[in-house]
């Protein structure tokens, strides 16, 4: 089962974004402060190399210059310009918390762009392979596709299976190609084989019963569940045959690793497939807003809402 659910950002993504913010903005801060002063400093060991030797009293012993306090070399930093460096950024993140917190956003939001663009063109390249690899729902000769991977042990996956139950019901020019995945532990692996072997008796038998089995109001043993299938039309003997057959785990793990392979971040991914060809991704919303995304795609290429950039996810790192 999942526990809680979080953002898909990870906290090392985000502690390795600010630390290359505070670097560049350092940096750049740093360079600019040294250029200042580099000819400052080259006039002033000029006049040093000028001084005769014999001024120098011979009585004084000159003292000595560790190698950390040296001039650094060209492009290199001593010590000293390191300890520099950190002092001019605390003093630029005190004084300038807005630019400092921006420009850390900013690359925060690149990052999931690219991730973004990334996933949505491995989906565009397997598109036919989606399509094909899980269970549909829906139409046979749809104007639109939704492809889904989910985790049949995730809440809000199962959100997202009622609201895709009801759209199908209620539309004939749309399919949902819903792909299982294990990624919350034993029990969505043993959950997962279940829906593959039940689809193999209709999917509209298996769509009977995993609407019971999310909509329970609590917590079921083998029994209860094997009850369940029998009530929904499907033969439990059979169901358990095909569940612990070999090919259905061979199935079962091809589709995880395909979610892995696209990098898929946590469950539900949802993509919609435009007529162009593209699949893009589009956030988990209500029944309302997926209506209005459905004809946008059945009328050509569209962009996902703002915040499908961050949908509540059940994290795959959440066992």
């Amino acid at each position: 089962m999942d526990k809680s659910s979080k953002p898909t950002a990870s906290k090392g993504l985000i502690a390795g974004v600010v630390a290359v913010a505070i670097l560049g903005f350092g940096f750049y801060s740093y360079s600019q402060h040294k250029k200042e002063t580099e000819s400052s400093s080259e006039a002033k060991q000029e006049t040093k190399q000028e001084v005769k030797k014999e001024e120098a009293s011979p009585s004084q012993t000159q003292p000595s210059v560790s190698s950390d306090s040296k001039p650094a070399a060209k492009g290199r930093f001593n010590n000293d310009d390191r300890q520099e460096i950190q002092d001019i950024f605390l003093q630029m993140i005190r004084e300038k918390p807005d630019l400092f917190i921006g420009a850390v956003n900013d690359a925060m939001q690149a990052q999931q762009d690219k991730m973004r663009s990334d996933m949505e063109k491995a989906a565009t390249d397997m598109k036919d392979k989606l399509m094909t690899s899980g269970i549909t729902l829906g139409s046979a000769k749809p104007d639109v596709h939704l492809i889904a991977f989910f985790d049949p042990m995730c809440p809000h996956c199962h959100d997202f299976y009622r609201l895709a139950a009801d759209l199908v019901e209620k539309r004939r020019d749309l399919a949902i190609h819903i792909i299982p995945v294990a990624i919350l532990g034993p029990n969505s692996v043993a959950m997962a084989k279940i829906l593959l072997a039940t689809s193999q008796q209709g999917v509209d038998k298996m769509n009977t019963f995993f609407l019971k089995f999310i909509n329970k109001t609590a917590e079921i043993d083998r029994a209860k569940l094997l009850q369940m299938a029998k009530d929904s039309g499907i033969d439990v003997v059979k169901m358990e045959k095909d569940e612990l057959a070999e090919a259905t785990e061979k199935t079962l793990v091809s589709l995880t690793q395909l979610a892995e392979q696209m990098k898929i971040p946590g469950v539900p991914t949802i993509f919609g497939l435009q007529k162009d060809g593209k699949l893009v991704i589009v956030p988990p919303m209500d029944i309302d807003g997926f209506n209005k995304m459905i004809d946008s795609f059945k009328g050509g290429p569209t962009t996902a809402p703002a915040e499908a950039n961050s949908p509540v996810k059940a994290n795959k790192d959440e066992r």
